[in-house]
Parts: structure tokens; sequence; C-alpha cells
């Protein structure tokens, strides 16, 4: 048994309040509740370990409901006798002798580690016995790089595992959390678990996430680490930039890095041209997207393959690597080549070789012909 349900009564012999243990006629009657100039409250666990303390101002005790009504109270958490969670409140309703406290009024919970989480709300229902506290109102979760919001916060205080019900938000800056400034990850969920100890993090899908440079990306859940800055997107994947989308299996988001991995077969497509390869990397950092292995490139009349491709979105310009090989329909031709560079949108012709061979070829079409009505504005890659 905690030791709360012991200290209330015994503070009415230690807190200035003699003259009402005096007379037992006052007491009896229960009206009005004894006041307190200051009120200090802790509670152990039953193997003697510290659990709370909470401390308040000004307090009023009900004896009859053996309920407590204290102002601006502020405390401590304990985790294996070490303190976890500083906590506040504006008022706190502490009921049957610290079975049930209710805290009321910009309720914050400051993490007391390297971490330093924030979770602050405007409620917080706590059972101290089950160790679970849930904030129900306005709930939030602040770190240095991110904001968690949802409908429900439960704190888990034996994990210290905070759960979260949906729908939820989590919102991450790259260079820090800036309330004014528009942060560079929006992730959208439903539900899920973070653990502030070690930074594990699990999030139930359909999960849906926009970065700022008009990548969208869903996935069917997510894990990963905040601490570590990484998520994974549970497969199946779905990245959409502009006029490009790819399909893909498991994807790993490096928050810090600002790249995006995959070692799964994936399918893309842009326009008229489509993709495909062993796996994947988008590297926002150099506006680049590599498929490291089993380049495949197609379109209209032309296809290529290699053991590696790049393409920098910014530049247009493409690259394959070993054992080029391109086929085109017309003129019927295949070429092969180490090495084979290329422009997204270039309407000059095909030019390709390998750098530090001899020979270079170099081969050029006829534009097309004018035709009637509207001309097509769609990319093509020339190599």
């Amino acid at each position: 048994m905690g030791r709360s349900a012991l200290l209330i009564p015994a503070l009415l012999l230690g807190s200035g309040l003699g003259g009402c243990v005096q007379q037992p006629k006052a007491v009896q009657e229960a009206s009005p509740p004894f006041v307190f100039r200051s009120l200090d409250l802790n509670q152990r666990r039953q193997d003697g370990l510290r659990d709370w303390d909470l401390s308040s101002p000004e307090a009023r005790y009900d004896l009859s409901s053996r309920t407590v009504r204290a102002r601006r109270p502020s405390g401590v958490l304990y985790k294996n006798d070490q303190p976890s969670f500083r906590i506040s409140a504006e008022l706190a309703t502490v009921l049957n002798d610290g079975e049930m406290v209710i805290l009321e009024g910009q309720v914050q919970l400051q993490q007391l580690n390297d971490q330093t989480v924030l979770i602050r709300g405007d409620r917080l229902v706590w059972k101290p016995a089950q160790s679970r506290m849930v904030m129900d109102q306005n709930p939030e979760a602040l770190d240095a790089s991110s904001r968690l919001t949802a409908n429900r916060l439960t704190l888990i205080q034996t994990s210290n595992t905070l759960r979260f019900e949906g729908p939820t938000q989590l919102l991450r800056w790259t260079e820090g959390r800036q309330p004014d400034v528009t942060p560079d990850t929006d992730i959208l969920a439903s539900s899920g678990s973070w653990n502030l100890d070690t930074g594990d993090l699990g999030v139930h899908g359909p999960v849906r996430a926009l970065r700022s440079k008009d990548l969208e990306i869903t996935a069917s859940a997510l894990q990963g680490n905040t601490q570590q800055g990484f998520l994974d997107l549970i497969q199946p994947v779905r990245l959409e930039q502009l006029d490009g989308e790819i399909n893909a299996g498991t994807t790993r988001w490096d928050l810090a890095d600002q790249r995006l991995t995959s070692i799964a077969p994936f399918q893309g497509k842009r326009q008229d041209a489509a993709a495909r390869g062993q796996g994947f990397v988008i590297d926002e950092a150099t506006t680049t997207v590599i498929i490291p292995k089993a380049c495949h490139l197609t379109q209209p009349g032309e296809i290529l393959t290699a053991h590696r491709c790049s393409w920098n979105w910014v530049s247009n310009r493409v690259v394959a690597d070993g054992n080029v090989v391109l086929r085109r329909q017309e003129p019927e031709q295949e070429t092969r080549t180490p090495r084979l560079e290329g422009q997204l949108g270039s309407s000059e012709g095909v030019r390709f070789g390998s750098t530090g061979q001899r020979l270079r070829s170099s081969i050029r079409f006829m534009p097309d012909q004018p035709r009637s009505g509207p001309s097509s504005s769609r990319s093509r890659v020339s190599f």
C-alpha cells in the first residue's frame, strides 16, 4: 500500500492546525474543509522505492470525501528511485488519499534526462497504483526537433512509453523545432507508441507524409527510432513528386541525411519514361535518385539496361554505369558501352561513350516533322 493514504490524515497533526485536532467537534462535522498554507505529499512503492512527490502552496482537504484540492501543484515522478519527470499544473484534485490524481490547466510533464521530452495539455488523469497517466485535452509531446499531437496521450511510467491515439500528427524540423517556421516533414497516422528512453517509435497506418519539397509518401505503417534519426516505412510504399512516382517495398528514411533508401525491387515512372531496379536511393541533399543494381529504363522506342543508374532532378542529367545496353526500335540498333550519359528533355539526339575509351560514337536523328494540332510537351531522356 502506498504511504499517501496515511500522509494526509497525519498532516492534520503537523500542519499548524493543531487547534482543529484539539476540538473533536470541528473534525466530526467535517465542515468547512481543512485549509493548508502548504502541502507536501509523497508516495512509495511496495518495495520502498520512491514513486512520486507532490507539493502545493495552498490546499484544502475534505475529510469526509478524502479529497485534496490544491493550487499550483508541482512535483517529481520517479523511476527506479531516480527522478524521471517534473510535473506541474494550475490545479490538482487528489481523490481517496492518492488513488487518483486529476491535474488541470497548463499541465506539463518535463522529462529529466538527456532526451528532455516535454508532454503538455489541459487535463491529466493519473492513477499512481497503475503507473498510468492519461492526457485527453489538447495533448502534445515535444522534443528538440519534433512535435507530436493526438486525441489522447498515455504515459506508462514503468517503461516511459508514450502511447498515442489518433488521428496523430508528427511534425519535424531538420534544423531544430521552430514554431514560427514551417516544418520540413508532416506525418499523419492513426495510433502508436514511443519509448521516451530508447527512442523506439511504432506507428499504425495508414501513414501519409509530406515533405517540403513537394514529396508525398504513403505507407502501411511506420517504425523507427527518434534518437537514431531514422524511420522505416513499411510496404507497400508509394512516393509521389511532381509528375513522377515510385512504388516500392519497405524503405528507410534517414531524417538527418535527408535520404530514402530501399533494397527491395521497385517500379517508377515519370511521364512516358518508366524505371525499375533492385532498390533505390533518393538523396535530397544532392537532388539525386540512384538505382544501385539491375537498372532498367524504358521510354517510347528505347530500352536501357545497366548495372547502376542515377538521375539528378535539378540538372536533369542521367548517367548509366556498368554493362550498359541501349536498344532502339527506329532505327533498329543495339549499343553496348561501359558508361552512358544523357539529358532528360534533350532534343538534340543521342550521345554515348565511356570515359577513357578511344572510341566515342554519336548518333543524331532528324527532328520529327511538325504535326498539326497541339504538340506534346512531355520530356524524354536522350542518351
